[in-house]
């Protein structure tokens, strides 16, 4: 049986390892850059990482939650939704499952 913290740490691996090969594969490396261009090009991929990497934590976190935070009730799943949040480094794009309590109606974005 496999460690959950090992199969994440496997995957934010991956997604590091594409984001430097979309880095590598971007036509602007090929030529000079100012300091600002080199700047736009990490930055682009930076947010994409941080987009990814925020997704394989909270979906880490969303395993957990099998319990309306409300009642208790069981929770059943409504289906993935996109939602731009403000997080300390800045907006990023998330995705993530909608659940419902099927005792009282509440609707869950786990990670609560």
């Amino acid at each position: 049986m496999t460690n959950p913290a090992d199969e994440l740490r496997a995957r934010v691996l991956a997604e590091a390892e594409a984001s430097i090969e979309r880095m590598l594969a971007d036509e602007r490396m090929g030529k000079q850059m100012t300091i600002s261009e080199i700047e736009d090009v990490i930055g682009e991929l930076e947010t994409d990482f941080r987009e990814r990497v925020l997704q394989e934590v909270m979906g880490e976190q969303e395993k957990e939650r099998i319990r309306c935070p409300e009642c208790g009730g069981k929770l059943r799943n409504k289906g993935q939704r996109s939602k731009h949040v403000m997080t300390l480094r800045g907006e990023t794009k998330v995705e993530r499952s909608y659940y419902q309590c099927e005792a009282c109606g509440q609707g869950v974005f786990p990670p609560g």
